[in-house]
């Protein structure tokens, strides 16, 4: 499913991530560990597409995220941890957003908000403003963002 190959990154001469390579299977479930600095959320987010690999290539289902970034992301469930939540926005209108964004239309989609909205305990803050919610709450968004679209790699 996913298979990552000499991947590295630097930010001027700091080396952040140094020739890291991992396989993971169809629903292996892993840890991604390591002290402060030492690379994790770079590597997360060269996995996710939005920032590039110096050098290395990373695979997945078989389709190299450089050439087609736009369909991986679609399939991917992310949750980073300081989401970018849009303030202004009701739950309902983050959540539909964020369903548009991973290409789900129509009775898929209201079908997808329903599920997310139903596993997450959403349903009495949809009208909301995120501004307004608990920490709590706003990280269940996130959680309802990433499992929109029941992705193949979350």
């Amino acid at each position: 499913m996913l298979v990552v190959t000499s991947l590295s990154r630097s930010y001027g001469d700091f080396k952040a991530v140094n020739q890291a390579s991992f396989s993971i299977a169809r629903g292996e479930v892993v840890g991604l560990l390591g002290h402060n600095g030492a690379g994790k959320t770079t590597i997360m987010k060269m996995l996710s597409g939005y920032l590039e690999p110096d050098e290395g290539s990373i695979v997945v289902d078989g389709v190299d995220l450089s050439a087609d970034p736009a369909t991986i992301q679609r399939g991917l469930g992310y949750l980073p941890e300081s989401l970018p939540l849009y303030p202004e926005l009701s739950v309902v209108d983050y959540l539909d957003y964020a369903a548009e964004l991973k290409g789900l239309e129509g009775e898929a989609k209201a079908n997808e908000l329903r599920r997310v909205v139903r596993e997450t305990d959403l349903k009495d803050k949809l009208l909301a403003p995120i501004s307004t919610l608990s920490r709590g709450y706003r990280q269940r968004v996130g959680v309802a963002q990433a499992i929109l679209g029941q992705p193949r790699l979350l």
